[in-house]
């Protein structure tokens, strides 16, 4: 069986930061001096899973980090052609490039958007100084304004998508709701409201008694609250942290979410594709930037996903958009439906209220969402017990949203 001309969504992880986050355990490093050999072998690593997954082409870029603004422009931009020369001389409709507010100028903009950049997700976290400190992220309520007046110039050639954080230390539940006020006065496209997650052996894990004071602002409440003053906005929630103007969802993340296959270029950057011989894996870039700099282009955590595995992530990813999976494209793979698969947990999840199945989808409600984790392992319990075999036929040709 041959998967040539497979598109995928095109993650390039920019790992180096000035100076990391407190609460981050991404992969970056601060030495500066590899970026150009770092650059360089993410375009022999382009050619190189092009041309052993057959990978033709991308359904979307996104460019994250690490600060991918740190990177000087014109080598962005040199980059950004080598996507577009192997992608077929096109770049996809979705080009994103996460920034960081001090990244943003009028200069930087109008070299990324040359060449090719027309989504900004901004890190904004809070627009409050003191949650910011607390955090350890060097930022300030001066430097989000600032990037987000520059930002606005270029609203009619950039998308754009703000990052938010609830629950930072110290926050109360006026605090998280103040930021979300502001943030949407901005009118985004695009906005992502996580959750902290404290992350061991981050500075912050390890001193989040002291920076929190003793504040823990009901989180169930503040959701509630946060969503409705969203919803009200315009704004519809179309994954559990994810909400967008009508039209303006994330074509990236929705690729991960939908299981379409992606490729991740770059130290740290994570893969999920089939090869010709039928065997899907999933595997991540050795996070190394000495290694890959010097053209070592090496894999780790690397896994072989059987027809089990890819159901319980299809499950899993599928089921955390408001869209839910399409019983189309979920017959096509799985030769058969989700009720098939699952016929006692889904009945089971269905009488609760959480499951709001029709003939095109099969999804969780707004309380089901709030719920996944408990559907997805009582899914799990029945998958693993089940006698019903699993087979699998993916990628599917023309699923490229």
């Amino acid at each position: 069986m041959s998967f040539t001309g497979c598109k995928a969504a095109l993650y390039i992880h920019i790992p180096f930061c000035a100076v990391k986050c407190d609460y981050c355990d991404f992969y970056s490093v601060s030495d500066l001096g590899h970026v150009g050999d770092v650059l360089e072998n993410i375009s022999r690593q382009l050619d190189s899973l092009m041309s052993k997954y057959g990978v033709s082409s991308f359904s979307s870029v996104y460019i994250g980090g690490g600060t991918p603004g740190i990177v000087p422009p014109d080598k962005m931009a040199g980059l950004l052609e080598k996507v577009r020369v192997l992608g077929g001389g096109i770049l996809p409709v979705e080009v994103t490039m996460e920034c960081n507010p001090r990244n943003i100028s009028d200069r930087n903009l109008e070299t990324w958007i040359s060449g090719g950049i027309n989504r900004i997700s901004l890190g904004v976290q809070s627009f409050q100084d003191t949650f910011l400190q607390m955090a350890g992220r060097r930022s300030s309520r001066k430097a989000v304004l600032s990037a987000l007046d520059t930002l606005d110039k270029y609203r009619d050639r950039l998308n754009l998508s703000l990052d938010l954080i609830q629950g930072l230390p110290g926050m109360t539940s006026e605090d998280q709701i103040a930021d979300l006020k502001e943030a949407v006065s901005w009118k985004p496209d695009h906005l992502s409201w996580y959750s902290l997650i404290l992350e061991p052996d981050t500075p912050l894990y390890d001193d989040w008694d002291r920076r929190s004071g003793g504040i823990s602002a009901d989180d169930e409440e503040v959701w509630q609250k946060g969503c409705r003053l969203l919803s009200e906005n315009g704004y519809k929630r179309y994954e559990i942290s994810n909400f967008c103007l009508p039209g303006r969802e994330s074509v990236h993340n929705s690729a991960y979410w939908k299981m379409r296959p992606y490729m991740g270029c770059g130290p740290a950057g994570v893969s999920m594709l089939r090869d010709n011989s039928g065997l899907i894996s999933r595997f991540r870039t050795k996070p190394d930037v000495n290694s890959f700099g010097r053209g070592e282009l090496l894999y780790d955590e690397v896994e072989e996903l059987s027809p089990e595995d890819f159901l319980k992530d299809y499950l899993l990813m599928g089921l955390r958009i408001a869209d839910g999976i399409s019983r189309k494209e979920f017959r096509e793979i799985f030769s058969m439906t989700p009720e098939d698969l699952l016929p006692a947990s889904s009945a089971r999840w269905r009488e609760r209220g959480c499951l709001n199945s029709d003939d095109a989808s099969f999804r969780c409600s707004e309380k089901g969402m709030d719920l996944l984790n408990s559907i997805l392992i009582d899914f799990f319990d029945e998958i693993e017990s089940s006698e019903v075999p699993v087979t699998l036929n993916w990628p599917l040709s023309g699923a490229s949203d």
